[in-house]
């Protein structure tokens, strides 16, 4: 493949691609070349922390260059697929077949197709057995990887547990392996020393004639068991201070700190409460470190504060205090995106309104006493319905309250339970705040490895369905916004959480007939994985929908959790019984078996130290600020790879950079205060421009110069101001004062009947038409002011601005050439003047 055309390929996601904070290495001064891949979109897998945890920590090594790759979206895999062009990483667009390791981040259940994809659009073997010598090595980690069976087929090696110190182990590993020569077999023998790695293929499984396990057999000896390797102490691991900034709006699209990490609530149903044993909290000192390292570095304007259950931090309330204290002028908001009904405090509610309002999402997940019971829930209705006052009192809009369906036990009783909870929950709102609004999230239940509800089936489809129904009735009657899971999804996933093996070939067929992007509902192909089912001749219900019994030898048996199945199987006895089991880190120890031992491991509690802290209090009136309010307007220019930036995309990552030049902008007042900039008309996706505006408004002096020199060296690449001044405080918007735009479109090839059809337009009076993107008929002549061809590939345009909208130069080419549907040929399109109602767009300050 030539560099054309890995250029070519590139193009269509380079907005993914070169993002503040991403790190390019030169290769040829590398020992081990790493593609982290996530096997979903990349809205969804730079969303996801721990991406960036290994991103950071790969690069922090000399020897490593650590890149990134992300399943495409069905018209990329087209565009890769009818070209021949393999799927490279973003930072260098390296063909991920030359990298020496693959590590797919393991999140979900429903992306496993998208690991096949990956493989594939990279010309890499699918199955490990058929890879050679020097095929990467293909890793997967993640909670997923505690039991990674169905995937065993595809994977050379898998990493149990936290990943920060294993991983840098195995890059070692390989790059002596490598430098020495050793074969594959020799290098997967020596991972295999390393604590947490599981090489599926020193395991054989064997299963009786009705499809259960008969028995694990390990094929080296002394590798019998695979024991899961923790990081004893999240202040000892490395955290990123300048995460990569994404152009594009992500899932989570804000500053992600982990305070802490592992649970010790002991929930019967939570597989992440089990598998992230012991608790390890952040000191509050570190904490405060990073969130003031990102934020310099990123300019984010939220800051989530994650752990498994975050109002559980030892130090929640002092940590909140200072991180709100030290940047509400900023107005720097905090998320609490975890938390148990119990542990949001009226106090707490109170701090995070002092900067704006983020949402909470309560999980009381159960409808009954009974049911919290049994699944070690430990919250009572009247803890939800005190919560559910404070935060409306609070002037909150809307609360979003979460319950599973098909819990253990469950009953008409329980789901009745949920009814009349969340209309309890809404009375209570609405007499606080009239206009409240509770949405109700529905998940289905899953029962999942390393958890006591292992054994237990999960509730079928048919029977999902029925009480989705059931609780859509009699909620969304009081206006009740229900949000629902596919019980399809769920299926697919329940059977996979819980595979064996065989389901590799499942998987294989799966994909095979066109099943990708499994998790999204829009992509999801439930007929294809029936087809698939059916050739490989297994059945979901074997996996899903039957009881284990306690002795039944289970595929993930042999890698330990460090969970003690004799605890699990206790829970599960306290469960039937609705026994609850008490917080470790408050009562005594429940025996788990992650504590102690030779590792000595242990929760580690968070102690609050005092951190000096600026205490800078918000102007105690609305317009009181301490220096004069200046008002500007800039020119900017938007070309090259930043074309492919949207309008929402670009304001997000002018802003940003806004913050991270620390500018003082003024913001607006209320509950959801926001920076006082504006910008023109949206330039669409694709078309290049050297005539952008916008005006911000800056608390105190600001050198026009000196700023656009600080906000160039911060603004992604393709974006530069050209020209700043100061303009009056009350001048008309840029959006009320154009009333024209030029520009200059270009052709790849000539035609020489464009100047015949251009002549036309310009000799006819009217030329009628019907503007399919408002909906509305018009007159072409009023909206274009002036075409003409300046040679045979170039012509400019210069269309009126007005109420009725702006309409884009191809729609006019679409009337005047009459292209067939689907025909138009390649053009560029570039923006290269703005004409304002004044002649003057920088109105002069009074």
């Amino acid at each position: 493949m030539n560099k054309k055309e890995l250029l070519l390929v590139s193009k269509p996601s380079r907005y993914m691609g070169g993002e503040i904070n991403a790190i390019v290495k030169d290769l040829n001064r590398v020992r081990l070349k790493f593609a982290l891949a996530f096997p979903d979109v990349y809205e969804v897998g730079m969303s996801h922390l721990g991406l960036q945890i290994l991103y950071h920590i790969l690069n922090q090594d000399a020897h490593v260059a650590c890149e990134r790759v992300f399943a495409p979206w069905p018209d990329m895999e087209k565009f890769l697929r009818e070209r021949d062009l393999p799927l490279t990483s973003l930072e260098s667009s390296l063909p991920l077949k030359e990298f020496d390791v693959i590590g797919f981040s393991l999140q979900y259940e429903l992306n496993y197709t998208g690991v096949l994809n990956i493989l594939d659009l990279s010309g890499i073997p699918l199955k490990a057995a058929d890879r050679g010598e020097n095929d990467p090595i293909i890793i997967g980690g993640g909670p997923c990887a505690l039991n990674p069976e169905p995937l065993t087929d595809f994977f050379d090696a898998f990493i149990l547990g936290d990943g920060e110190e294993a991983v840098l182990k195995i890059c070692r590993e390989i790059i002596d392996s490598r430098e020495k020569a050793k074969s594959k077999a020799e290098l997967l023998a020596s991972l295999s020393g390393i604590e947490g790695v599981y090489i599926p293929s020193f395991f054989q499984m064997e299963y009786e004639p009705d499809g259960i396990i008969k028995n694990i057999i390990p094929r080296k000896t002394g590798y019998s068991t695979v024991l899961r390797c923790i990081l004893p102490d999240l202040d000892r691991g490395d955290f990123p201070k300048r995460p990569i900034l994404p152009y594009l709006e992500v899932i989570h699209d804000r500053l992600n700190i982990e305070i802490a990490r592992g649970c010790t609530r002991g929930c019967r149903f939570c597989q992440a409460g089990m598998i992230y044993r012991p608790l390890r909290e952040r000191s509050p000192q570190i904490i405060l470190h990073l969130v003031e390292e990102c934020l310099k570095s990123t300019g984010h304007d939220e800051v989530s504060l994650l752990s498994l259950s975050t109002g559980d931090y030892s130090c929640i309330e002092p940590l909140l205090t200072r991180i709100i204290d030290r940047y509400r002028n900023e107005r720097v908001a905090v998320s609490l995106p975890s938390l148990r009904v119990e542990t949001l405090t009226p106090s707490l509610i109170q701090k995070i309104r002092e900067v704006r309002k983020t949402g909470f999402t309560l999980a009381p997940e159960a409808g009954t006493e009974r049911l919290r019971q049994v699944i070690n829930k430990g919250n009572t209705e009247e803890d939800l319905l005190a919560t559910i006052r404070a935060v409306f009192m609070a002037n909150w809009q809307m609360v979003k309250l979460y319950f599973m369906l098909g819990l253990p036990t469950e009953t008409e009783d329980d789901l009745g339970g949920v009814v009349s909870l969340c209309r309890k929950a809404l009375t209570e709102a609405r007499r606080a705040k009239g206009s409240a609004h509770i949405n109700v999230s529905i998940s289905n239940f899953i029962p999942k490895a390393h958890t006591p509800f292992q054994w237990e089936p999960q509730c079928s489809a048919e029977e999902t369905t029925k009480k989705q129904k059931y609780l859509r009735k009699n909620l969304e009657q009081y206006g009740f916004r229900l949000k629902w899971s596919d019980p399809r999804l769920s299926l697919l996933e329940g059977v996979f959480a819980r595979g064996d093996r065989r389901l590799g070939l499942t998987l294989m067929a799966a994909y095979n007939l066109g099943c990708r992007l499994d998790g999204w509902g829009d992509h999801f192909r439930y007929d294809l994985w029936e087809k698939a089912f059916a050739q490989t001749g297994l059945h979901p219900f074997f996996y899903a929908f039957r009881r284990r019994e306690l002795n039944e030898i289970l595929p993930w048996d042999h890698l330990n959790s460090r969970i003690a199945k004799r605890f699990l199987e206790e829970e599960r006895r306290k469960a039937f019984a609705a026994i609850p089991t008490g917080d470790c880190r408050r009562a005594a120890c429940n025996g788990c078996g992650v504590c102690g031992g030779a590792d000595l491991f242990s929760n580690r509690i968070a102690n609050d130290v005092e951190v000096p802290c600026p205490n800078i209090p918000l102007p105690k009136k609305p317009n009181e600020f301490p220096f004069p309010i200046r008002r500007f307007r800039s020119q900017f220019a938007k070309s090259g790879p930043a074309k492919f930036i949207g309008h929402l995309e670009l304001s997000r990552s002018m802003i940003r950079a806004f913050r991270r030049a620390q500018f003082p902008l003024v913001f607006s007042q209320g509950f959801h205060p926001l920076p006082k900039v504006s910008f023109g008309p949206p330039l669409p996706v694709g078309y290049e421009s050297f005539a952008e505006f916008f005006d911000y408004q800056i608390k105190g002096k600001l050198d026009p110069e000196e700023a656009a020199i600080r906000l160039n060296a911060l603004l992604p690449p393709g974006i530069k101001i050209l020209k700043t001044q100061e303009i009056n405080l009350k001048s008309s918007s840029i959006f009320d004062s154009i009333i024209g735009i030029l520009y200059r479109i270009s052709f790849i090839e000539p035609d020489s009947l464009r100047a015949k059809k251009i002549d036309f337009f310009r000799q006819e009076e009217k030329i009628p038409v019907f503007w399919t993107r408002k909906n509305k008929p018009l007159d072409l002549k009023t909206m274009v002011e002036s075409l003409s061809l300046a040679d045979e590939l170039n012509l400019e345009m210069k269309i009126r601005s007005g109420p009725g909208g702006i309409i884009r130069p191809e729609e006019v080419l679409d009337f005047i050439f009459c292209w067939p549907e689907g025909n138009r040929p390649s053009l560029s399109v570039q923006k290269i003047q703005v004409q304002f109602k004044e002649s003057d767009p920088w109105p002069m300050k009074s």
